[in-house]
């Protein structure tokens, strides 16, 4: 064998210790992810048809507002990602925090108080009654865990299309964003996804897509594809989740090939019912955006 022969199998090698030291660190914090995934909250979720790289799948993402375990906890992001397979795209649809919805038998409330009364099977009932939209898988992250996300990839990039000078932040601060390319690191991340007194709830969810499309762009870009399944362990250990290694694993793979399709805020309208401001989905617009969001 020549020394390209000899080149060759020794990079092989190393290849397949890389893949499989990464699959056990990933697996590994799979499992923890697991864990704290509820067993009737997995059971609460729509069985997909079909694995992931070949079926339509839909994903809620709730951002909660209280470290993890912590009851009464409202889900501060509400959040559907909608892999296409056939369109090789991924669609986003943020719900307003003040969606009223119905929660069987307390009647109705907002989409982030179901969070505290009935955990994820409360935003899954709430979603599915107001919308009949199947949901296929959760993720669940902690602010914390977002700070954490950021810095496991070393900071991210966004192109900001919000001027935010001087909003009040909890803790009895203020915070700027200038409008245009930004550089954060995870306590910058954190305060750009959660900062709301400067603008709306909408806008607010559009600056979390942009965070998490960062966060997805980061972590699989090409330069960094060697630490990708480190960088996967790490963020994945900050959430919580029902989806399996191979289901993470395939996802990857899907957020690397894939391009964004739709990225919006649900159509509503204010309503102020018994001294409460609530958001309704707007009849017309919301239902063509959801035909739009699940492909059709």
């Amino acid at each position: 064998m020549g020394i390209i022969g000899r080149l060759a199998a020794l990079f092989a090698a190393v290849v397949v210790v890389w893949a499989l030291v990464g699959f056990i660190v990933l697996r590994n914090a799979v499992a923890d992810a697991n864990s704290r995934i509820p067993k009737g909250a997995v059971a609460a979720l729509d069985r997909p048809d079909g694995g992931l790289l070949g079926t339509p799948q839909t994903i809620l993402i709730l951002g909660s507002d209280a470290d993890r375990g912590r009851t009464g906890a409202r889900a501060d992001t509400v959040m559907l990602m909608r892999t296409i397979p056939k369109m090789k795209t991924i669609n986003y649809l943020s719900i307003p925090r003040d969606l009223r919805v119905e929660l069987p038998p307390l009647g109705h409330m907002k989409i982030t108080e179901t969070y505290a009364h009935r955990g994820i099977r409360g935003v899954l009932t709430g979603l599915r009654r107001e919308f009949g939209i199947p949901i296929n898988h959760v993720m669940v992250i902690d602010f914390k865990g977002v700070s954490h996300m950021v810095e496991a990839v070393g900071g991210i990039t966004v192109n900001n299309p919000f001027e935010l000078v001087n909003c009040p932040y909890p803790g009895g601060t203020t915070v700027t964003f200038h409008k245009g390319t930004l550089h954060l690191d995870g306590a910058r991340a954190l305060q750009y996804s959660r900062v709301r007194y400067c603008d709306d709830d909408f806008a607010r969810a559009r600056r979390q897509q942009l965070v998490v499309a960062a966060l997805q762009k980061k972590t699989l870009s090409f330069t960094g594809l060697p630490e990708a399944p480190f960088r996967g362990a790490k963020i994945v250990r900050t959430m919580s989740t029902d989806m399996s290694t191979m289901d993470i694993a395939k996802f990857g793979w899907i957020q690397s090939r894939y391009s964004t399709g739709m990225r919006e805020v649900l159509a509503t309208d204010p309503l102020w019912l018994e001294g409460i401001s609530y958001q309704t989905a707007r009849p017309d617009e919301a239902e063509k955006q959801i035909a739009r969001f699940m492909g059709n």
